[in-house]
């Protein structure tokens, strides 16, 4: 039986998602276990989820996953290359995943395995090319596809296709996902499957296959209806977030203006400076425009630098709101503990707990008591910033449950 390992988000689970979790069932011709990274209450791009881990564990479950393990707040809210780091790092540690695939538009995945070997052993032509672009003050990702590019071009190869692989979305974190699997020198092997519909930072609904961006913007622009993304996502998924549209309790960033203003307001520029990603004058923006902005989306847009894009200052809101500072950062490098958040299969929890390098999770409240200092605080930190979410994001504070307290799917 082979074990194929998804890092996912399910922001929700659409028909793109449910087609990749069906073509790893085809492959195999149905001798394959499924095991989800899935992002906790916040994901990747700096924003809330559009609904809480829980009920994206279901949605994959519901659509043939097997395992569904929590990629914590603190490393899954990060940049494109932390995330595929940290999230490797787990299913390395996990010790039972044969694969991990991911979504691609590449129509050459011989492409993506290129790029990431460059950027996994970084050739001194190419450190050069991006110091320079970076001191043009672009941001890295812009640098980086500069200077891949002047290389690439430099070796006689035909840049054109490589660069759309550097400007998709989801060619850029499977470059990522290949270049720490070089790095961490990991035994998994990756499939690639073909992306379909539209692309990733795509507003548009399509018939069939539609980018989760463009579902979560028509849901907030028709008041949390699902009528109009009903061919969009399984009915399982819309099963599970019917209770969601009764209730209007979907998560989206200008939820949190509040607690963002008051997060930015209390601090002066010199304690803004000691959370990640903040330098280069970008505390002064902060505090310049979080008062005369109608919305987080104006404030966002008003901070934008040529260094600094969207999701960069995303990123960084939330990690001023939640305190992921430098110095948690600093204190927490890695990942500590494997908490299970859904599963089906009772062998393959017990494979895993037999294998797993890091203390496997089932009893939030067990394994809490046992712990040591540094993990039971990167469960304090877990548990604070899921609180955050259900305070802001509930309706109704009496469907709030601690995390302590949660039954999860096991």
């Amino acid at each position: 039986m082979n074990i194929v390992g998804i890092i996912c988000e399910y922001n929700p689970l659409h028909n793109g998602h449910k087609h990749q979790i069906d073509e790893i069932k085809a492959l195999f011709k149905n001798d394959a276990l499924i095991v989800c990274l899935l992002s906790s209450n916040y994901v990747q791009r700096g924003e809330p989820s559009l609904v809480d881990k829980y009920a994206r564990a279901d949605m994959a479950i519901e659509c043939g996953a097997d395992m569904v393990l929590e990629y914590p707040t603190l490393f899954c809210c990060s940049s494109a290359e932390s995330y595929a780091h940290n999230a490797i790092y787990i299913l390395n540690s996990i010790g039972i995943i044969d694969y991990i695939t991911y979504g691609s538009k590449s129509v050459d995945s011989n492409n993506v395995k290129y790029i990431s070997s460059i950027l996994a052993n970084e050739p001194s032509q190419y450190r050069i090319m991006l110091k320079d672009e970076l001191s043009k003050g672009l941001s890295f990702p812009k640098a980086r596809e500069n200077a891949l590019s002047e290389y690439l071009e430099n070796k006689g190869y035909n840049i054109n296709s490589y660069r759309q692989t550097l400007q998709s979305s989801n060619d850029i974190l499977a470059i990522e996902y290949e270049k720490a699997l070089i790095r961490q020198k990991s035994q998994i092997k990756t499939i690639p499957i073909k992306r379909v519909g539209s692309d990733y930072n795509d507003n548009s609904l399509y018939d069939g296959f539609s980018s989760a961006t463009a579902i979560r913007k028509t849901l907030s622009d028709n008041n949390g209806c699902l009528k109009n993304i009903s061919e969009q996502i399984p009915i399982t998924t819309k099963q599970i977030l019917k209770e969601y549209e009764d209730y209007k309790c979907f998560a989206n960033i200008e939820l949190f203006k509040d607690i963002i203003s008051y997060s930015i307001l209390e601090k002066d520029t010199n304690e803004l400076c000691l959370y990640p990603l903040v330098n280069e004058g970008i505390e002064n923006l902060l505090k310049k425009y979080v008062n005369s902005s109608s919305s987080i989306r104006t404030f966002i847009d008003s901070c934008v630098t040529k260094r600094y894009p969207s999701t960069r200052i995303q990123r960084l809101l939330m990690h001023i709101i939640l305190g992921a500072n430098k110095g948690l950062y600093s204190k927490y490098k890695k990942p500590e503990y494997i908490r299970v958040l859904a599963s089906r299969n009772k062998n393959l929890l017990s494979l895993l707990s037999n294998n797993s390098t890091l203390p496997v999770v089932t009893s939030l409240k067990k394994s809490y008591d046992s712990f040591d200092l540094n993990k039971k605080g990167l469960i304090d930190f877990e548990n604070k910033a899921c609180d955050i979410y259900n305070h802001v994001v509930l309706k109704d504070k009496n469907n709030y449950k601690s995390e302590f307290s949660v039954k999860t799917r096991i």
